[in-house]
């Protein structure tokens, strides 16, 4: 129970929700904490419905998150999983709320803080060729490569063409890149 004992603050700001008139404020005091951006307004009629400050808004809101964050990175979706967070001291009904708004709002919350996430471009498909280029007497062979990479605003080519040596200095690169994914993945 580490989360408990190291959250002992979090547990005394969820006890300002004890001040909520309905479950639908609770509700949305949870939504609210998941937002990225907290409107004045917000946080404005949150403090003065529970009748605190806005540093304590703001300590409650962050918490909130801090809870719901840790649920779907711990990756609990049962509510006896959600409610064995909770101290064994705390507030049994607003704990069993939580936890039900918890496990109701779970899929969405997961699929915002996933599409929040930054993500790096990822290697969608790519293609080559080996030719000799036209404009060059040499007639020296040329890889031509062509990546498609996904990012999260879309789908980007890149060409690259490759000498012999550039290809050979890739390839060993790419051994390098394997060997150690090979013992990172067996240790």
């Amino acid at each position: 129970h580490y989360f408990i004992q190291s959250n002992l603050r979090m547990w005394e700001d969820f006890n300002l929700l004890l001040q909520a008139k309905s479950k639908d404020f609770v509700l949305k005091v949870c939504h609210e904490s998941m937002n990225e951006t907290k409107s004045p307004e917000s946080l404005d009629t949150i403090s003065s419905t529970l009748e605190c400050s806005d540093e304590q808004t703001r300590s409650l809101l962050a918490n909130l998150e801090k809870f719901i964050t840790t649920v779907i990175q711990r990756e609990l979706t049962t509510a006896e999983e959600i409610a064995a967070l909770f101290p064994e001291d705390f507030h049994k009904s607003l704990g069993s709320l939580l936890t039900k708004i918890t496990v109701e709002m779970l899929p969405t919350w997961r699929k915002s803080l996933k599409e929040s996430q930054v993500s790096l471009p990822k290697l969608s498909s790519f293609s080559w060729s080996v030719s000799t280029q036209q404009q060059d007497t040499s007639n020296t062979p040329l890889c031509f490569l062509n990546l498609n990479i996904k990012h999260k605003s879309g789908m980007q080519s890149v060409n690259a063409h490759l000498t012999k040596e550039s290809l050979g200095s890739l390839v060993a690169g790419l051994k390098q890149i394997k060997g150690q994914i090979n013992q990172l993945t067996s240790s």
